[in-house]
């Protein structure tokens, strides 16, 4: 990239950072990237956020950027593609516009077959580039058609990181999950299953804190789910950049999710970031993050009263497996990081792009 050009940049930054989804703060965090590596005055943000009760200004920045800028990257969710993916295939093949688009989740190969008018996979392939964070998932766009599908890893700006010490045995195991609080992340699943394991202790034998955003719809079901388990408590919400520190100290992170669209999650490089082991439903993309009995324990994801047991499996490793899947954790975080992933990005943007 040379020149003055301005690059745009389209999805939901919340400069506010009122919100910690996963689709925010890598949005963020790109943002970020950009603007160091650009300069803030070459970059024109177009904020999604709120775009139910801001759609008339949405749509005035998002006209502002395709008129001041040649390249643009986008990141939406279904529904802000559905209004803005076709003014953008139409600016890049009648305008010449460079589209960038940087998925987030690990659906979009099933709704381009689901979708017959082959409409979605035409204005993906208008684009210059599709990121996707899964090489599974490029591997199943291309055979559909989308040929300009290509791997490049979600990523966390989580500061400068080091291999953290393994916590204290002389207390219960303490774990934690990391994520939007619904039910299909497996939330009442992991209370329930801390609370059967610690009734057939007969004692107090495993914690868990339950981190992240509680959905407004499951508010009265998981505080009923809380009152029922004393050994399973609500941590509230950690801002993204102070992540690892608020579970550093952790045994273990419980990745129990049940959502059948799930993608490259986010949690899952703070609990490595964070050298945490991970038990997890073995999840579509589960293999490309996760090695079963390196970084932690798995079980299957159709099954899941699995779940139970293997934490109890987890809870009777030997101390030295443990500390061998910490330090696997931590070495695996590192492909995760801005530094890494954004050299991608800044060669894409130079021209050499594909």
């Amino acid at each position: 990239m040379t020149g003055n050009k301005r690059v745009g940049l389209i999805g939901r930054v919340d400069p506010g950072e009122t919100m910690m989804d996963g689709q925010t703060v890598k949005t963020r965090t790109l943002h970020r990237c950009l603007t160091e590596h650009l300069g803030a005055s070459r970059v024109l943000v177009v904020d999604t956020l709120d775009y139910r009760h801001r759609a008339l200004r949405i749509m005035i920045d998002l006209l502002r950027c395709l008129w001041s800028c040649d390249d643009i990257i986008v990141l939406l969710s279904d529904n802000g593609r559905k209004v803005i993916f076709p003014i953008l295939a139409a600016a890049s093949r009648h305008r010449g516009k460079r589209i960038f688009h940087s998925l987030i989740g690990g659906r979009l190969a099933d709704q381009v077959q689901a979708d017959r008018s082959g409409r979605l996979a035409r204005q993906l392939s208008a684009f210059e580039i599709n990121w996707v964070e899964s090489r599974l998932l490029v591997r199943r766009l291309r055979r559909l058609g989308v040929d300009n599908a290509s791997y490049l890893p979600n990523f966390k700006d989580l500061g400068p990181l080091g291999l953290r010490a393994s916590p204290p045995a002389n207390r219960p195991h303490r774990l934690c999950t990391f994520s939007r609080v619904t039910p299909e992340k497996g939330i009442a699943n992991a209370v329930r299953s801390v609370t059967q394991i610690n009734r057939r202790a007969g004692r107090c034998v495993v914690e868990l804190d339950v981190f992240g955003p509680v959905e407004p719809s499951y508010e009265t079901e998981f505080r009923r789910l809380l009152n029922e388990a004393p050994e399973a408590r609500y941590a509230g919400c950690v801002a993204a950049e102070h992540s690892v520190r608020a579970i550093c100290d952790y045994d273990a992170l419980l990745f129990p999710t049940e959502w059948i669209g799930e993608g490259m999650p986010g949690t899952i490089i703070d609990a490595m970031s964070a050298s945490l082991p991970v038990v997890a439903s073995r999840w579509t993309y589960y293999g490309e993050m996760l090695q079963d009995g390196v970084t932690g324990l798995g079980y299957d994801f159709d099954r899941p009263e699995q779940l139970r047991p293997t934490i109890e499996e987890f809870l009777a490793l030997p101390a030295e497996r443990v500390e061998a899947m910490r330090r696997a954790s931590f070495t695996r975080s590192r492909q995760y990081a801005p530094e890494a992933v954004f050299c991608q990005v800044a060669r894409a943007l130079a021209g050499s792009a594909r």
